[in-house]
């Protein structure tokens, strides 16, 4: 009997394991260009930080929320006024510390062509976003 009772709880754990993992596993198997296309989603559909917060590695979501509501409201809307479109991967690299440098391009605000280094960095299972710039050629 006590074995059974062991059995049939053994099965429910993994049973419960199985259907909760698989979010779990599928954020574990995409590419870092995968991960940056939907944080690309993310941020165009954002209506504050926070809604970006998820993506952004520990470091600079720390300073973020440490930043008053107010100032980082207008600092997302400044983020959000000079954001960039159109963003296409061009090129990865994987880095010696696991992180994955994306050579992107994209069209920014004035409506010019723009050449960005977006670095993907791993915490835990998870891709952040660790460090992004762009340059704008005149």
């Amino acid at each position: 009997m006590r074995s059974r009772q062991l059995a049939t709880w053994s099965i429910l754990v993994l049973l419960t394991v199985v259907f909760l993992a698989p979010p779990a596993t599928n954020a574990q198997g995409k590419t870092a260009q995968q991960f940056y296309q939907e944080y690309v989603a993310a941020f165009a559909r954002a209506k504050t930080i926070d809604d970006i917060l998820p993506f952004m590695a520990a470091e600079n979501r720390k300073q973020a929320e440490a930043t008053p509501k107010a100032e980082r409201d207008k600092m997302f809307e400044m983020i959000k006024m000079f954001g960039h479109t159109d963003i296409k991967v061009l090129k990865e690299e994987k880095g010696a510390d696991g992180s994955t440098v994306l050579s992107v391009e994209g069209v920014d605000s004035d409506k010019k062509k723009s050449t960005g280094q977006v670095t993907i960095v791993k915490e835990g299972a998870a891709w952040k976003i660790g460090k992004e710039s762009w340059t704008t050629k005149s």
